[in-house]
C-alpha cells in the first residue's frame, strides 16, 4: 500500500478556483506523484463554505470557495484530515456545509465531525494490509464543541487508548498531528516527546503539520516521524522568498511488516502560482542539519529557549496585567473595567489551551519567576 501525504491545503488568494476554474496548480512531476499512491491525503486547513458568520477567536479566520472541491477531486484526493485549528472557523454550519461536499465528491474525512461519532480514526485495506489513520490537533479553537460538532484534539493519556485501539483492528497505525510552533522548524523539546509517546503506545508513524514550514524527521524504534510537512498549497501575500513557501510531501510505503518512506520537496506559490518540485539542495535550509539537531536534546533545548527569547516581547504583551494593588481593588469593586478586556480574555484563554502557546508561556512565566 503505498500513501501520499501532504501539509496544509487552504485554497485563497491565488489558489482559489473562483477566480479562475481553469487553473493548474500542479505540474505534471507532481501528478505522478499522485497516480503512483494508492491513497491520497491532505489536510483541510479551512473550511469550504460559503457562511459568513465567523467564530469569535484571537488570529485570522479561514474560509474557501466550495468550489475549490473540484482541485481535490481532479486530483484524486481520497481523504482529507481536518483536525486542525482552522477547520472550525465558521461554527458547525461551516463544518457541516464542507462535510456536504466531500461526501457528495466521495471524499473521504477524519478528524473532524459529530459528536460521538468516530471521527477520529479512519481504516483504509489495500492487498490485504489493514491501515488506521488518525487524525488529531493540538486544543486550539477548533477542539470546542459548537451545537454538537468539533475537531478532535488530542491528550497523551486519550492518544493511548486511541492507539491501542486502532492497532487491534489494523496491522500498522499511521497518526497524523497538527500543532507545534509557527514557523519555527524543529520540534520543542516537549513536541519531541510526545511524538516519542505515540510511537511507544504502538503507532508506526507520525506525520504532523501546522507550522508553514519543512520540518526535520528522525526514525524512533523503526518507526518514522515528521515534525512537519509544511504548507502544500496556502498562497500568503505577505510571504515570499521565505519558508512559508516551500512544502514536502511524503509517500509511505506500507506493508505488514514495516513502514518505509520516500520524500518529495516543492515550492509552493511563490513568484508563481504552481507547485513545481526542487531539489532538497534548493531548500531555505538545510534538513540535515536539523535532523542533527533533533537527535542531539542539549542541542535541541538551547535552540528552543531561542526561539522562547524571540517570541518574549510578544507574550509579555499578551499577559502583562496591572500590577497596582489599589487599581486592582477599584476593579474587584466595579469601580473600574478590567484591563483584560473580552479579547484580551479570549487570547489568555488560547495560550492557556493550546498546548503549544502553553509551553512558551510556561517557559517564560518561570524565567520571571527564577
Amino acid at each position: 500500500m503505498k500513501v501520499f501525504i501532504t501539509g496544509d491545503y487552504c485554497p485563497i488568494n491565488r489558489a482559489d478556483l473562483s477566480l479562475d476554474t481553469s487553473k493548474k496548480i500542479l505540474k505534471d512531476d507532481f501528478k505522478v506523484l499522485l497516480n503512483e499512491a494508492d491513497f491520497r491525503l491532505t489536510n483541510l486547513e479551512c473550511p469550504l463554505t460559503s457562511h459568513d458568520n465567523a467564530i469569535i477567536k484571537s488570529g485570522p479566520s479561514l474560509k474557501a470557495d466550495p468550489i475549490n472541491i473540484l482541485f481535490l477531486k481532479e486530483n484524486k484526493f481520497d481523504i482529507v484530515t481536518l483536525a486542525n485549528n482552522h477547520i472550525m472557523d465558521y461554527g458547525s454550519a461551516g463544518l457541516k456545509e464542507t462535510l456536504i461536499h466531500l461526501d457528495d465528491n466521495n471524499i473521504e474525512y477524519v478528524g473532524a465531525g459529530k459528536i460521538n461519532t468516530e471521527r477520529d480514526i479512519i481504516y483504509k485495506i489495500k492487498n490485504d494490509v489493514k491501515l488506521a489513520i488518525i487524525n488529531v490537533c493540538e486544543n486550539e479553537w477548533s477542539t470546542k464543541n459548537r451545537e454538537g460538532f468539533k475537531a478532535s484534539g488530542f491528550s497523551e493519556m486519550d492518544m493511548f487508548y486511541l492507539i491501542s485501539k486502532a492497532k487491534r483492528k489494523a496491522d500498522k497505525v499511521i497518526v497524523i498531528h497538527h500543532g507545534g510552533h509557527e514557523m519555527y522548524n524543529l520540534p520543542s523539546p516537549r513536541l519531541k516527546k510526545t511524538f516519542r509517546y505515540f510511537i511507544d503506545c504502538g503507532a508506526d508513524a507520525v506525520v504532523n503539520h501546522h507550522t508553514h514550514c519543512i520540518g526535520g524527521e528522525e526514525v524512533y524504534k523503526n518507526a518514522p516521524i515528521f515534525y512537519s510537512l509544511g504548507n502544500f498549497i496556502f498562497d500568503n501575500p505577505k510571504q515570499r522568498n521565505t519558508i512559508w513557501n516551500y512544502g514536502m510531501a511524503v509517500t509511505l510505503s506500507i506493508s505488514k511488516e514495516k513502514i518505509t518512506y520516500k520524500k518529495h520537496y516543492f515550492e509552493q506559490f511563490n513568484r508563481d502560482a504552481v507547485i513545481q518540485d526542487i531539489d532538497e539542495r534548493n531548500l531555505p535550509y538545510n534538513i540535515e542539519n536539523l535532523n542533527r539537531i533533533i537527535k542531539n536534546d542539549s542541542t535541541l533545548n538551547e535552540k528552543f529557549d531561542d526561539f522562547v527569547n524571540r517570541k518574549q516581547a510578544l507574550y509579555n504583551a499578551y499577559i502583562e496585567p496591572v500590577k497596582s494593588r489599589y487599581i486592582l481593588g477599584l476593579i474587584n469593586k466595579g469601580f473600574l473595567p478590567s484591563f483584560w478586556n473580552k479579547r484580551k480574555k479570549i487570547i489568555l484563554s488560547n495560550l492557556i489551551s493550546c498546548e503549544s502557546h502553553r509551553e512558551i508561556l510556561s517557559n517564560i512565566l518561570n524565567r520571571k519567576i527564577d
